[in-house]
């Protein structure tokens, strides 16, 4: 026995419970080498002679079977055995047995099982893997509903998987010539790229790992913070046309180095590097490479050099949002496929920066235009590379907004290319987009785990919890996220919203304190708003948005700045009894929204804040009307997130003209399914003053909807 299991070394089989195994050769060699040195230290020589018979292998060759016997003791559970790294030295099994020992082959001996010895437990593990509905997902993570009984939380950072993992840090630029930092950056994400490509594989996003790029903590430090078992770091070195590459893989819990290597080659022949990178790490963390990833990461983009010099100079563009870095990808891409025309990675991360420049234009991209041709010549060189795939689905989102389309693309990317932070990040908010709450939670909770330091990830979960009135696990989310980033103005706003849709207002009022909103970031300022609103607190949150509104006029486009400012404004001092500070407040707000919507007739963002502003002026039709055509154009443009929206603008437009029973039939159809309309809004909103009495509405607020 060997701790919970039973070893058969001539059969290469470690049976536990109803569970067999079977172990490679070399595997089960070095495991009855440790188990027979009675707990003693086996140094790396001493298993090359005991284990490869004295032949000159790799170092690689001891790792890989290390982390063989690591993941099988991991899956085996605590009273399996460990298996302990002793530095400089070697390594040593530690078993929960005072003297483990290797059965022999035969059926199990019942004495072996000693009356009063600890039983079996299971390590606590979570894995995120499938279309897992969001109870077992997101849920899992952060803890049982509210009211079910108390859940245990588990931060992100703590959660295990059964797949190897491994964050891929910045690469060091080690060249006298500064200007060759691209090459550092392009190869680090060319190899991060490559790995990410290995479904049985967890590799963390570049956008979490680059911010070690000046790491001032150490390697295990680091591991934690990423959740991940293993880091990979380099450098690259660049002289004349000699470019050396060094790279070295590191097990951090206990800071040994699993592999490492030197590289010596010209500019001429970086790619066969970054695979044989890829594929080297694969073998010693024992991942599993398919077919379809072999090809996917030793294939070269490009037979032309200078091409893909080109390609290694956008990567580190291409992965930032702003205006200049985009074109600038874009110009060296387009020198890339001008260098070579046969160069389909180039094109599709082309076409994907052209459509990007549409985003949020709220106009579909024009077809035939650059980003459409240089998608077609991705799809007519590479049509089944999964780089194709991923343009075509951001294409399909960013430039066309078909959202059912780059859903369905996008999906397809994930599971085949799970690591790919960026596509599942824009499945999840296609998702939302389509009223698929569980789904894009469900994605959201993977986000977390492959990109675990970025904030917006976490604020979109907790918003999908929302939808789904999961408010106690949305708290969750947000908390676990200001252990990270505990002055975090979006999170603080997000926390203090949950707390208002389940109405407790001191605590979201506590939660404001420490957020300072820019007169542009309506993310922080709409909680503010809200908590004034709920308050009845009128003539202070007028007072409190006349100071934002200052802010915004100090701006370059101060109408543009401030035109939400104001109609927020004139609801306040509507609300405080000042009806001709809100007329002016309405009247500006609605000039400027009218000039908008000539330029741009299809933009339905600003069609609920017109309706809102023509309320305020008294105009009930033009409320009604402009309110009904938002809601129109989100829904034929699959937008369910914003119909949600405008849904509940009407509804309260509803109450406010009177019309009582159209007002409760919308309010009761909300309340059962998701959206964020709860009773406990219900009872302090003061636009449904007029309901209350009526027994409908009354009913209403005893729904069960909030969890």
């Amino acid at each position: 026995m060997l701790g919970a299991m039973t070893i058969r070394p001539s059969l290469l089989e470690v049976c536990w419970e109803e569970r067999k195994e079977h172990l490679e050769p070399r595997v089960m060699q070095v495991l009855a080498a440790l188990a027979g040195a009675g707990g003693s230290v086996v140094s790396r020589d001493e298993l090359f002679r005991l284990c490869w018979e004295g032949r000159i292998v790799g170092e690689a060759a001891i790792n890989r079977c290390i982390l063989k016997l690591r993941d099988l003791a991991e899956a085996a559970g605590k009273d399996a055995f460990l298996i302990e790294t002793v530095p400089r030295v070697g390594y040593r099994l530690l078993a929960s047995d005072p003297a483990p020992v290797l059965r022999k082959d035969g059926p199990a001996d019942p004495a072996a099982e000693t009356p009063g010895r600890r039983g079996y437990v299971r390590p606590f593990l979570m894995v995120v893997a499938g279309t897992l509905f969001i109870g077992a997902v997101a849920l899992a993570i952060y803890g049982t509903k509210t009211g079910t009984g108390a859940g245990r939380v588990l931060p992100v950072q703590s959660v295990r998987t059964l797949q190897p993992s491994i964050a891929v840090l910045p690469f060091k630029n080690l060249s006298s010539d500064k200007n060759t930092g691209y090459l550092a950056d392009g190869v680090q994400d060319e190899i991060l790229t490559r790995l990410a490509k290995i479904g049985s594989l967890r590799v963390i996003s570049r956008t979490s790992a680059d911010q070690y790029e000046n790491k001032t903590v150490g390697i295990r430090e680091i591991a934690h913070r990423l959740g991940v078992a293993n880091v990979l770091e380099g450098s690259v070195q660049k002289s004349g046309d000699k470019i050396r590459i060094n790279v070295q893989l590191i097990r951090a819990a206990s800071d040994d180095h699993l592999w490492a290597e030197d590289y010596d080659r010209t500019a001429d022949d970086i790619f066969s590097v970054e695979s044989n990178v890829a594929s080297a790490i694969a073998a010693a963390l024992a991942a599993r490479i398919t077919p379809g990833e072999r090809r996917e990461i030793t294939v070269p983009p490009t037979a032309d050099p200078k091409a893909y010099d080109y390609f290694l100079h956008a990567l580190p563009f291409a992965h930032k949002t702003d205006d200049a870095s985009v074109q600038t990808a874009i110009q060296f891409l387009q020198q890339a496929v001008q260098t070579d025309p046969n160069f389909a990675l180039a094109w599709a991360w082309l076409a994907r920066m052209q459509a990007y420049i549409h985003f949020g234009d709220k106009m579909p991209v024009v077809l035939g235009g650059a980003a459409h041709a240089a998608l077609a010549h991705a799809r007519a060189l590479q049509p089944n590379a999964a780089d194709t795939q991923a343009a075509m689905g951001f294409y399909l989102y960013y430039g066309e907004m078909n959202y059912p389309a780059a859903e369905h693309e996008l999906a397809a990317v994930h599971a085949r290319w799970p690591n790919n932070a960026e596509a599942l990040e824009a499945l999840a908010l296609i998702e939302r987009r389509l009223g698929k709450w569980q789904e894009s939670a469900a994605d959201f909770a993977r986000l977390v785990l492959l990109d675990p330091l970025v904030p917006s990830h976490r604020t979109a979960l907790a918003g999908d919890l929302m939808e789904l009135r999961e408010f106690g696990s949305a708290i969750r989310v947000l908390d676990d996220a200001l252990k990270i980033w505990p002055d975090d103005g979006t999170i603080l706003a997000s926390k203090a919203d949950v707390y208002q849709e389940i109405g407790q207002l001191d605590r979201a009022e506590m939660t404001l304190r420490n957020v300072h909103p820019a007169p542009d970031d309506g993310n922080l300022y709409w909680p503010i708003m809200q908590q004034f609103w709920l308050r009845r607190q009128y003539a202070k949150g007028a007072a409190y948005f006349r100071g934002l509104i200052a802010l915004g006029e100090e701006r370059e486009n101060p109408e543009a700045e401030t035109f939400v400012l104001r109609v927020a404004l004139g609801e306040l001092l509507r609300m405080s009894g000042d009806e001709k500070g809100a007329r002016e407040s309405y009247a500006r707000a609605i000039a400027f929204m009218l000039a908008q919507l000539k330029k741009q007739p299809d933009n339905a963002d600003l069609l609920i804040p017109l309706s809102v502003a023509y309320a305020g002026m008294g105009d009930t039709a033009m409320a009604l009307r402009t309110s009904e055509e938002s809601i129109t154009l989100f829904r034929r443009m699959n937008d369910q997130l914003d119909a949600t929206d405008a849904e509940d603008n009407h509804m309260d437009l509803m109450a406010r003209f009177g019309d009582r029973g159209a007002a409760i039939r919308e309010i009761e159809a909300q309340l059962k399914g998701p959206g964020l309309i709860t009773p406990a809004l219900l009872r302090l909103e003061p636009e449904l003053d007029r309901l209350r009495g009526d027994p409908r509405f009354n009913n209403l607020l005893k729904t069960p909807t909030q969890r």
